[in-house]
């Protein structure tokens, strides 16, 4: 009798199938002598139909997990689907079936790697899964979804962490074990029953599906990585996306991903251009504008007494700093904010158009510094920080005027130097000193509340102005008022209606957290004021409402302008401000503003952004206010403002991605 020949001791690793080893009665004819080669088809038949069946089962499997990982993770975009009318956008998004394939891309990436059909589904699962959760996660605290960008946290899973509750960590990494398990619990009971077919399979055999394996890796990753240059022009996956009909929502990320699918949304902000160049950009036209915004500087310093040589400077980011008397739909007994008010009432004031509900910090601290707005670059570009001022040795913003006029800069901060890059960010913008959690002086906290409160903020702002001869230029970030908020005030419950109460845990510890804040900056201002010998001159503003006080219902029921509304004001020690009317303002011009009230000096380039001002007063996340505080579109602008926005298009070309031919210029001495 002719056995079976033993399996190879090296077949150890794929998954691959092929038949099992033949049993003695298959090796023989009836009367027991062996096969001749001309009966070997017989017995390769059946070999041959077992191929097929697997090969048909692993690529329904795999379909059925790429089908499975975009129902996760398009699941994690709507919140309380059925109360949203979710379901149909999860099952049938615009741009599936590119999704699909993409996806499954992944799937048989990952299965060529390892080797297992059921672990690799195992170790899908728990990647799908794990985005899901942090996307979620992410909406729910900032209103943003997932982004590539957020990479750079992948090497901070400290910090990531500090964000979850630790119950929630454990279950998530016994969860992660469990699946794992699990899948290769089946794997190995599937085996038990359906014998892997590469126990069959010679050496030399191996060896060709090891080799199968390592192309499939290689097409998989390059077929990926054709798709991560997604919106370079002509890219394939970009045109078949295009085909589906479907409608790109350039300045609202959290509904692109919602009605075009997850891994399309995550494709739209794959390696972004900053900003393309502006139709006619050219050395010659720039020396135009430089002189233009020159000479409208020289016409606008004449006659100005003022300077900002000896002055300290300021700038407060109020983290979730919001006045909720604003919103219509809710009601307070009391203003939370009365001693905020009643400066803004005396003082620069008004609504600033907020870039993000619910995130954006950055992006507000970036337009405040540069000068140029996000409305400007393409949609994509979700973080200058990470994404494009890291590229370069310097770039050009206030810090480096207010240095070259002898002002020491110093960026304030309590929290981890960790988010947006701002240590290397703070480097290239020029700041000397990064105060943070671990080297400011003061770490008290509120209560019990989770961070450094503000008090400690503006305490390191006095010391700093106290500790320096010259004068200083401070940039300040402030971390009191982050989410999330529940548990850190006792009886915090202040009486609202308008808000769920469901909420009321959440409303209640904000309004008392902005209500520390403001007694804080009182203190805070009485201080300064108490110093006139050390003139400082404070802009003070918020940067986005917090998402888990104003739930989802509240863009649609208050409408996206009075979402993205915080309140600014521009304050000095020395110099009483007249209050005027404004309509709400862009960050981008608190420094024309502040040259304008210290009747200063103003540089060419923030006289550009005074033009912009009086014509296009606030412009973000694709809204545009006119000069008579009205929502506008680009195309209904009057042609002054046409204009203007044309120079400030190109000249921040220049600053950001172009050649930087006025930057000596537009930064230069102000013209007289």
């Amino acid at each position: 009798m002719t056995h079976p020949q033993a399996p190879d001791t090296e077949a150890s690793d794929p998954e691959l199938t092929t038949e099992v080893p033949a049993s003695p009665e298959e090796t023989s004819a009836g009367d027991g002598a062996p096969l001749r080669d001309s009966d070997q088809p017989f017995r390769r038949r059946p070999g041959r139909i077992r191929w097929a069946f697997t090969a048909l089962c692993a690529l329904v499997l795999s379909l059925f997990c790429a089908w499975a990982a975009n129902l996760v993770l398009d699941y994690s975009m709507w919140r309380g689907v059925p109360h949203q009318g979710g379901w149909q956008p999860i099952l049938h998004p615009a741009g599936l079936w590119p999704s699909l394939l993409i996806t499954w891309i992944v799937v048989v990436l990952i299965f060529a790697l390892i080797g297992r059909l059921w672990l690799s589904m195992g170790v899908l699962g728990v990647i799908s899964v794990f985005l899901a959760v942090v996307n979620y996660t992410k909406i729910e605290q900032r209103n943003e979804p997932l982004l590539p960008t957020d990479t750079s946290y992948l090497n901070q899973p400290g910090f990531i962490a500090s964000f979850v509750p630790k119950m929630d960590l454990i279950g998530g990494a016994v969860g992660v074990v469990l699946a794992i398990a699990a899948a290769a619990g089946v794997g190995w009971l599937a085996a038990k029953l359906f014998p892997p077919l590469w126990r069959g399979l010679s050496r030399r055999q191996l060896w060709i599906a090891r080799g199968v394996r390592v192309v499939v890796v290689v097409l998989c990753l390059l077929l990926l990585h054709t798709a991560s240059n997604f919106n370079v022009s002509g890219n394939s996956w970009r045109k078949m996306y295009d085909a589906t009909g479907l409608r790109w929502r350039d300045w609202d990320s959290v509904r692109n991903y919602q009605k075009n699918g997850f891994v399309s949304g995550l494709l739209f902000n794959m390696h972004v251009t900053a900003m393309n160049p502006p139709p006619g950009y050219s050395e010659a036209t720039i020396r135009q504008i430089d002189q233009k915004y020159t000479a409208l500087a020289a016409k606008m310093n004449k006659g100005r007494t003022g300077s900002l040589d000896n002055v300290n400077v300021v700038d407060i980011l109020s983290e979730s700093l919001s006045q909720p008397e604003w919103l219509k739909g809710v009601k307070l007994p009391e203003n939370p904010l009365p001693n905020i008010t009643k400066t803004m009432a005396q003082t620069v004031s008004g609504k600033t158009l907020a870039w993000g509900y619910g995130g954006g910090t950055a992006n507000m601290e970036f337009e405040v510094l540069t000068g140029q707005s996000m409305a400007q670059f393409n949609p994509q570009l979700e973080t200058p920080y990470e994404q494009l001022i890291t590229h370069y040795k310097s770039y050009p913003s206030i810090v480096q005027w207010l240095t070259q006029r002898n002002h020491v800069p110093i960026a304030i901060h309590p929290y981890t130097t960790q988010m947006y890059k701002r240590v290397e960010v703070f480097k290239r913008f020029g700041f000397s000193q990064f105060i943070d959690k671990d080297t400011i002086k003061e770490k008290r906290r509120a209560e019990h509340g989770r961070y450094i409160d503000d008090q400690s903020a503006f305490d390191q702002i006095l010391d700093e102005i106290d500790d320096h001869t010259k004068p200083v230029y401070l940039h300040v970030i402030t971390m009191q008022n982050h989410t999330p908020y529940q548990n850190q005030y006792s009886d915090p419950i202040i009486p609202v209606s308008g808000v769920p109460k469901s909420l009321d845990k959440y409303y209640g510890q904000y309004l008392r957290g902005i209500n520390i804040t403001d007694a804080a900056f009182k203190r805070f201002t009485d201080q300064l004021s108490a110093q006139t010998d050390k003139p400082t001159v404070v802009i003070m503003y918020g940067d986005h409402l917090p998402p888990q006080v104003y739930p989802g219902n509240f863009i649609r029921r208050e409408g996206l302008r009075t979402a993205h509304e915080t309140p600014f004001l521009i304050w000095s020690n020395v110099k009483r401000f007249k209050h005027t009317t404004l309509p709400t303002t862009s960050p981008t011009h608190f420094y024309p503003m502040l040259f304008n009230a210290m009747n200063a000096p103003i540089p060419a380039y923030y006289a550009l952004l005074d033009a912009v001002q009086k014509q296009v007063p606030a412009m973000d996340a694709g809204m545009k206010i006119n000069a008579t505080d009205q929502l506008t579109s680009a195309k209904d602008l009057d042609p002054a403002a046409k204009a203007v926005l044309k120079d400030y298009r190109l000249i921040q070309y220049d600053l950001s991605v172009g050649h930087r031919w006025s930057e000596s210029t537009m930064f230069g001495n102000p013209p007289r």
